[in-house]
C-alpha cells in the first residue's frame, strides 16, 4: 500500500488513553490528541518512529507504527515500514480487531502481510504472498498491534495483563507481560512516571522491556529488545505534544 506524504502525516497523529481514567467528578474524560516522536538505536544505525493511534469515522481506530532509517542505516534499510491495526471497543472497552497490515516490516524490505477477520465465522485470515492461513478466534486471537492496544487499556485501568494469542509470521504466538513496578524514567521528552513490563513470548528466551507513561498516556516511553543476555535495540521517545495542532505540526517536521 502507498501513502502520500501529506497522507502519511494525518495519519500519524496520536490519540492517547489518559481518557479513561475518571475525572474528579468522577466522569469519563474524552480521548486527547497526542503527537509522539521516537529514536530507535539498532542494528545498522540509527532509525526514526512514530507511534500513532487515530479516530476513523464512527467508532472505529486505526493504530499505526511508523518508521524509517536515518543517514547510512538508509543503505541498509532501504523502505519505510508501516504497520497498522483498524479495531474498535466492544461495549466492556475491549480491542475487537477488524484488519490488520505490516508493510516492509520485521526486516521483509517489500513484504506485505494482511489479516482480515470475520466475526461472523470466528475465523481471522492471515495473507502473505500466496499464501493464505484460516485462525480460530475463540481464544482471543488478534494481531499484535490489537494486543498492544489492549495493553495500554488494561495497564490505564488497572487490569493484570492476559496471555496474549498473537498472529505472527503466519503462526499464532502466545505472548505475556509481567509487571515489574513503578520508576521515574529520564528522557529526552523529559522526566516521566512509568509502569515497568517485562514482556515474553511463550518457549523463546528472547523478551523486552517496556515503560509505559502516564504523561504519554500510557503509551510506552521507552522499550527494549532483548536476545537472552544482549540488548539489541532501545526505543526511546524524545518529543510530544498536546493537542491536534501541535502533534500535526510536530509530525510535519518529522517527515521532512
Amino acid at each position: 500500500m502507498s501513502l502520500a506524504r501529506t497522507t502519511v502525516a494525518a495519519l500519524l497523529l496520536a490519540f492517547a488513553w489518559p481518557a479513561l481514567a475518571a475525572d474528579a467528578a468522577g466522569s469519563a474524560r474524552g480521548i486527547e490528541s497526542i503527537g509522539v516522536l521516537y529514536d530507535v538505536d539498532a542494528p545498522f544505525g540509527q532509525r526514526a518512529l512514530s507511534l500513532s493511534l487515530v479516530r476513523t469515522d464512527g467508532d472505529g481506530f486505526i493504530y499505526e507504527t511508523y518508521s524509517r532509517g536515518l543517514g547510512l542505516a538508509r543503505l541498509v534499510i532501504a523502505s519505510d515500514a508501516l504497520e497498522s491495526s483498524r479495531f474498535v471497543l466492544d461495549d466492556d472497552g475491549r480491542v475487537q480487531p477488524r484488519g490488520y497490515l505490516c508493510r516492509s516490516c520485521d526486516g521483509r524490505k517489500d513484504g506485505l502481510v494482511e489479516i482480515s477477520y470475520d466475526l461472523d465465522a470466528d475465523l481471522a485470515v492471515y495473507s502473505e504472498k500466496n499464501e493464505l492461513l484460516d485462525f480460530a478466534l475463540d481464544a482471543r486471537t488478534m494481531d499484535r498491534k490489537a494486543w498492544e492496544i489492549q495493553t495500554v487499556l488494561d495497564i490505564a485501568a488497572g487490569r493484570p495483563l492476559e496471555v496474549e494469542p498473537t498472529l505472527e509470521g503466519g503462526k499464532l504466538k502466545l505472548y505475556q507481560g509481567e509487571k515489574l513496578g513503578r520508576e521515574t524514567l529520564s528522557t529526552r521528552a523529559g522526566e516521566l512516571e512509568t509502569v515497568k513490563y517485562r514482556r515474553q513470548r511463550e518457549g523463546s528466551d528472547n523478551f523486552q522491556y517496556l515503560w509505559y507513561a502516564r504523561e504519554l498516556g500510557w503509551l510506552p516511553a521507552r522499550w527494549e529488545i532483548w536476545r537472552k543476555d544482549r540488548r539489541l535495540v532501545i526505543i526511546e521517545a524524545y518529543e510530544f505534544g498536546w493537542g491536534e495542532d501541535t502533534a500535526l505540526a510536530m509530525l510535519a517536521d518529522w517527515l521532512e
